[in-house]
């Protein structure tokens, strides 16, 4: 699956999760609520459900958002300093080609994309069923423009139906002076002024409360999560409550009588007996009728201060929960039971030995499970499949491990950049150049020539053979390719003195003491992936 598409499921999950939780725990705080003596009226009650909403909308992709830019877990420097050289060195002679393919060892069967199937099903499920709404609907605004008009002010039309049902009204975005919002009425409202008048005033209601326009919303999350029944239930109760908000809205205002608008939505029930179902898309009074006219008789609380009580109870439980949906459908964090498990499983003879311990296993959740570790790692690996062959043949006519090609994954990614370069790199410290990152000094030490007219570190044969050498020396004087690794970093003298004064060879030890920096647990993070690249899959 690529990573956009990935992304794009981990959205997908993320909102579905959030629009289950938040409906649960809005009608459940409404309830209690209601319990305690401290009830909403319909129209706060209204407010809040599209609140939560709007939460669930919005929270996954801001959570993205947050977690590219501000990580969950402490994240290695990634950008290293750079050295700034007054004439500037040339250009490397040697680059990866971009995009080229990884080879795929002979005989592995390439695995079905199960995830990718599911995702472009669900899609297309999702896109049908939405084309097939709108398709309706658009139906719908052609029919109404043939109907008589009774009245038209502005952009508002008021239309006779062409049959007995319900009164509904919806809208759909039209150029002026065409109408872009309607209300249809029944013809036999036309013998009742008053039941006109009435049911007029009640889904003129709907269009200043934006309801007909939020039931675009309403129809696009039916049929994106046509499979989820909470989701389903949301929008009805959300079009239950739109109904009671503008029934509240004309009684307390002034412009209907209780008892006769009770009259109004008794003989409305009545026409919506046998009446067709509404159209997807709109907003009629097709609704439970004996709570509305019990609603009617009932004091209206008036607390501003709930509702934004109550909103804020629901940001404070959904904004963790849309940050572990978000964490749990990116990818689960390699414990240190699994990362120990793949060093064995993986674990070359006559080549470095990974030992696993805490600062390795978070190094290596940082490099699969962080934006930015997972693409350097990514490209690594691209870059290293094209030119595994060239790097290893020097290393092995050294004698030395393969594991090696981990420190020029996590110095350059395999890139052969020069020391001004701005492409980032994962170990710490002074920058270097070339696939090997080699400061000035040990490339002059190991026989390269570095001035203003000759780099010799971007000849990555010779960097190479520098590099063999310089591991071959370090390994020669530590017999440990941990401490090794830490020389190769932070110099020998800098190792020799830690080891002078501790007395301990451990590098993990070392490291949590803050004698020696994170770089061998980098390295060892980087090895593991490069011995089992299907983690970044």
């Amino acid at each position: 699956m690529s990573a956009a598409l990935r992304e794009l499921a981990m959205g997908y999950v993320s909102v579905a999760v959030l629009l289950t939780v938040g409906f649960g725990l809005l009608r459940a705080a409404l309830a209690l609520m209601g319990r305690l003596g401290l009830p909403l009226s319909a129209r706060q009650t209204l407010r809040a459900g599209r609140a939560t909403l709007t939460l669930a909308l919005l929270l996954p992709p801001a959570c993205m958002a947050l977690r590219g830019l501000v990580p969950t877990g402490p994240l290695f420097t990634f950008e290293r300093s750079v050295v700034r050289l007054t004439p500037r060195l040339p250009e490397p002679a040697w680059s990866p080609r971009p995009g080229a393919p990884t080879p795929r060892p002979a005989g592995t069967p390439s695995s079905f994309p199960v995830g990718t199937a599911l995702t472009l099903l669900l899609g297309t499920a999702a896109a049908v069923h939405c084309a097939r709404q709108l398709r309706q609907h658009l139906r719908l605004i052609h029919r109404l423009e043939s109907l008589p008009r009774v009245r038209q002010v502005g952009r508002v039309a008021v239309v006779l139906c062409d049959s007995e049902g319900t009164a509904f009204s919806t809208w759909f975005p039209r150029r002026a002076p065409h109408p872009s919002a309607w209300v249809a009425v029944p013809p036999s409202l036309l013998e009742d002024a008053q039941g006109l008048r009435l049911t007029v005033l009640h889904e003129l209601q709907h269009h200043r409360q934006r309801d007909t326009m939020l039931a675009y919303v309403r129809l696009a999350l039916g049929a994106l999560f046509f499979w989820n029944p909470v989701v389903r239930a949301f929008g009805r109760w959300l079009a239950t409550c739109q109904e009671l908000a503008c029934d509240e809205a004309l009684v307390s205002g002034g412009k209907a009588r209780p008892q006769d608008y009770a009259r109004c939505l008794l003989e409305a029930a009545l026409r919506a007996t046998h009446a067709p179902p509404l159209p997807a898309g709109v907003t009629g009074m097709a609704h439970p009728t004996k709570r509305r006219i019990e609603m009617l008789f009932q004091p209206r609380p008036s607390r501003p201060h709930r509702t934004a009580a109550l909103v804020a109870a629901v940001a404070l439980t959904l904004t963790p929960l849309a940050l572990w949906a978000q964490s749990a459908t990116r990818g689960r964090a390699v414990t240190l039971a699994e990362a120990q498990a793949l060093a064995q499983a993986s674990q070359r003879e006559q080549d470095i030995q990974v030992v696993v311990d805490e600062q390795v296993v978070e190094k290596l959740n940082q490099l699969v499970n962080t934006p930015k570790g997972r693409a350097f790692m990514k490209k690594a690996m691209d870059n290293l499949g094209t030119h595994r062959e060239a790097l290893t043949r020097t290393l092995r006519a050294r004698q030395l491990p393969e594991g090696l090609l981990a420190v020029a994954m996590i110095e350059s990614a395999v890139t052969n950049m020069p020391e001004t370069s701005t492409q980032p790199s994962l170990a710490p410290g002074m920058r270097g150049a070339g696939v090997w990152m080699f400061i000035p000094s040990t490339a002059r030490q190991y026989g390269l020539r570095v001035d203003a007219q000759v780099d010799e570190r971007l000849d990555v044969a010779r960097e190479t053979e520098a590099a063999s050498a310089l591991f071959s020396d370090l390994y020669g004087r530590y017999k440990d390719w941990r401490l090794a690794l830490a020389a190769y970093n932070q110099g020998e003298k800098k190792v020799d003195r830690v080891l002078s004064e501790t007395g301990v060879r451990d590098t993990s030890e070392l490291a949590r003491a803050g004698h020696l920096n994170d770089y061998t647990s980098t390295v060892q993070a980087g090895l593991l992936i490069l011995r089992n690249p299907h983690l970044l899959d």
